[in-house]
């Protein structure tokens, strides 16, 4: 009876296992829109990682045309040239008849004379009459990679960057476990930004200076991003989520062990460690986290690590036992269940 119930439950879980297995099999390799733009991100002219305060702030673009921008037009004699018109994301402005205008470079006053010489051929007298107005100064920026939905969206020239994430839907992550990174292409200017950094700075409101036409990739750092952009400390046991911190000056060690979730119970606070990059190599200092005489300032770079456990030989013993006890009382129960 035993072994048929065993042999049932095996062969049920083989053919989940395969019925999981072959729908995944039935979609063929395809390419996928976030990776042509992280390819595109890549591609493109070196990325120089920069801190909050290097973001470019593009003053000589505020009174030039950017994609984005909508305009009216009108006439008074003519029903078909009415209406609202939006420039594209590659700056291009698409009107009545046909006509088209590479905004590219053009302040307002050079395009509304460009939208009048283009209509002039259109009617033999009152080229004059065409209205034309700017209506609002809206951004496309191009949002992509670990956000939940990624497109294009319209944004204010100061919008911060927190905004954008929550109109393209929000973080595709956990910022609270995770190092992520912002490649933004401007104006033919490519630089990264770490974005854990720059919510930790509270500096939400004025960071970016969108102008149209704006990439934004966020994705995942690796190791070398992070080195680059942001100093870390790593705590590597003994609080409830080891991982990485962004370093901030002068937080001492207690900042970071709250960062990562705080200490777990029976660690040994005796025999703590910060091991660091010296110039003679790796560095082990040994302290006690109970002696505040003792405990080291924290550094960038450094690995903060505590014992995760101090059990005694009576603690080992009776573990052992428990588990021991546990499985005898599962054993018992399949003997009287079959």
């Amino acid at each position: 009876m035993f072994r048929c119930l065993m042999f049932a439950f095996v062969f049920g879980l083989f053919m989940v296992t395969g019925c999981s297995t072959s729908n995944h099999g039935n979609n063929p390799p395809y390419e996928k829109l976030n990776d042509v733009a992280a390819n595109k991100v890549r591609s493109s002219a070196p990325s120089d990682l920069r801190e909050i305060k290097d973001i470019p702030q593009f003053e000589e673009t505020e009174n030039l045309i950017a994609p984005g921008f909508l305009f009216s037009i009108s006439h008074p004699t003519d029903g078909k040239l009415q209406g609202t018109f939006r420039v594209q994301f590659d700056g291009l402005l698409k009107l009545p008849y046909g006509v088209k205008i590479v905004t590219t470079g053009l302040t307002y006053e050079e395009l509304r004379k460009k939208v009048h010489e283009a209509y002039t051929s259109f009617f033999q007298r009152g080229a004059q009459n065409v209205s034309f107005n700017l209506v609002s100064k809206d951004y496309w920026v191009d949002v992509r990679g670990f956000v939940k939905k990624s497109g294009m969206y319209l944004v204010k020239r100061k919008e911060s960057i927190d905004k954008i994430i929550d109109s393209a839907g929000g973080l595709a992550g956990n910022i609270k476990q995770d190092f992520f990174m912002v490649s933004i292409r401007q104006q033919s200017v490519s630089y990264s930004v770490s974005l854990n950094q720059y919510y930790e700075n509270n500096v939400l409101g004025t960071s970016f200076t969108w102008t149209g036409g704006d990439t934004v990739f966020i994705n995942l750092s690796n190791e070398d991003d992070t080195a680059q952009i942001a100093a870390t400390v790593e705590v590597i046991g003994g609080v409830a989520n080891p991982g990485k911190s962004l370093y901030k000056e002068d937080a001492n060690i207690f900042y970071y062990l709250s960062k990562r979730g705080g200490v777990i119970p029976n660690v040994g606070y005796q025999e703590a460690f910060v091991i660091r990059k010296g110039s003679k190599g790796l560095e082990r200092i040994n302290f006690n986290l109970t002696a505040m005489n003792t405990i080291p300032v924290i550094k960038p770079g450094d690995t903060i690590m505590l014992n995760a456990e101090r059990s005694t030989v009576a603690d080992k013993i009776w573990e052992r036992a428990t588990q021991f006890a546990t499985m005898l009382t599962t054993i018992a129960f399949l003997i009287i269940a079959f």
